[in-house]
């Protein structure tokens, strides 16, 4: 590599050109540049003790936003095995939780009970 100091009106210029590298590949590229598009849906429960919608449907490894939307505690426990974790009782937050496998995930709000239910399916 060639470097060359010049000075243009009062400022010093560092000019390099390249070459002479043993790499023939060409230098690496930018790194990644993390993960793709997050395809994602949303699950709310406020005070009138339903999950809306109370099916949702998602391709694998999309997301899911579980929303507690008032101060009425909520949880979600999933009756599914190999389901992702649970949600403990919470209000006003929102939790994601991804469903990388298809399948059908039943859950319901371990507060109201089984009357306060809802299903993810994933296909």
């Amino acid at each position: 590599m060639r470097v060359g100091l010049f000075s243009l009106g009062g400022v010093l210029l560092v000019v390099a050109c390249g070459g002479g590298g043993t790499d023939p590949g060409g230098g690496g590229g930018g790194g990644g540049g993390g993960g793709g598009l997050v395809h994602a849906a949303r699950v709310t429960a406020g005070s009138s003790l339903v999950f809306t919608p109370d099916v949702q449907t998602i391709a694998p490894t999309d997301t899911i936003y579980f929303t507690f939307s008032s101060a009425v505690q909520h949880s979600v426990i999933f009756d599914t095995q190999g389901s992702p974790a649970g949600i403990g009782s919470s209000t006003n937050v929102t939790v994601k939780r991804v469903f990388p496998t298809a399948g059908t995930y039943l859950y319901h709000c371990g507060v109201h009970g089984p009357s306060m239910s809802g299903t993810i399916q994933v296909q």
